[in-house]
């Protein structure tokens, strides 16, 4: 039976819809949920949705990035567990105003990033679509028991690093949709517009930091900065603490938003979508940790911040700390930050 409730989807959110069902699921609260089959290896498995009009707009993304994307951030997910992509399943609402040479386009996007991260598309549905088009993504990936990186395993006084820029994904999406960019080289524009519609997941980090046991915790930064670290530190039982000046921000993302009159800062806290791994380290496991990221990803880890055990999230900003604001992406939200009218 259902009750009668005077809340809507847009008073509980995105994530109090997640609690409802958690209810009656396993393995909900975090980037993928694990299998046990048997044997020395677990199955790891997520699912994600993109949605025209919300997710991205077939005038401002092609075919091909679509595809590669579609694919990519869901593969962002087994990253985050260190897990290696093993196949994936893809299910889609076609149009029917789509022309079969923009499927093939598509197809040829996706294939281009399993190939990349040898994650073959083993199956899926397609259907008829009234409306607009939605892609769903199903990825499986593997990983030795035990193995796993969770967000719940963080201590207090594990460092936080990222490696990589943070806010590169928004700017693009503002070059896309509000234009501007005049400032910028021709390579600035293209790397601003590649991290929002073709971003590489970091797999092979993920999979190393998992391997060595380097990782206490680590989410994929999806939904941006300060809501996915929110959920890492209530996962682990746990606050947090951001130094908003040792963010990494690009010199594009820089002139990008001195340009626009905005604050790139914003992008990297609440921006999302940029697919960089989040993770927690001890201490004393810093300095190989360094040396693995050197190794795969090419550039040196950045510390943002520190797990504390006193609940909430304070952000150092200007010399002062403040209580973080919540940030981040939220479907149900009135007005999300990211929503339809902002997202491509």
């Amino acid at each position: 039976m259902c009750l009668e409730s005077p809340r809507d989807l847009s008073q509980i959110g995105e994530f109090g819809l997640i609690e409802i069902f958690a209810q009656v699921g396993r393995g909900l609260g975090d980037d993928c949920a694990i299998l046990n089959l048997g044997g020395p290896e677990r199955v790891c498995v997520s699912t994600d949705m993109l949605m025209e009009g919300v997710h991205f707009r077939l005038e401002t993304t092609s075919a091909w990035r679509l595809g590669w994307k579609s694919l990519a951030v869901n593969l962002s997910d087994l990253a985050a567990m260190g897990a290696s992509p093993t196949a994936c399943l893809l299910a889609v609402a076609w149009p029917v105003e789509i022309k079969p040479a923009w499927i093939e386009e598509f197809r040829d996007g996706l294939a281009a990033c399993a190939k990349r991260f040898d994650c073959v598309l083993v199956g899926g549905d397609t259907v008829k679509s009234p409306g607009p088009m939605c892609l769903s993504l199903t990825v499986l990936g593997k990983i030795a028991d035990g193995k796993a990186v969770e967000r719940s395993g963080g201590k207090a006084g594990d460092k936080l690093f990222v490696v990589g820029p943070l806010g590169n994904s928004a700017a693009g999406l503002h070059l896309l949709s509000s234009g501007g960019g005049e400032s910028l080289s021709e390579d600035d524009r293209a790397v601003l517009i590649a991290a929002h519609l073709e971003p590489e997941p970091q797999v092979a980090l993920g999979k190393a930091l998992a391997r060595e046991g380097l990782a206490t915790a680590m989410i994929d930064l999806s939904d941006g900065l300060l809501q996915d670290l929110g959920h890492m530190a209530r996962a682990s039982g746990l606050g947090a603490v951001v130094e908003a000046e040792h963010l990494p921000i690009s010199s594009a993302g820089l002139q990008l938003a001195k340009e626009s009159g905005l604050d790139a800062l914003d992008w990297a806290l609440s921006g999302g979508e940029d697919y960089r791994l989040l993770f927690a380290v001890e201490p004393l496991a810093t300095e190989r940790m360094e040396q693995v990221c050197a190794e795969f990803e090419g550039r040196d880890p950045v510390c943002i911040g520190a797990l504390v055990a006193d609940a909430g999230m304070k952000l150092h900003k200007d010399g002062l700390w403040i209580s973080a604001p919540q940030g981040g992406y939220d479907h149900f939200a009135k007005n999300p930050q990211g929503a339809e009218e902002e997202e491509t």
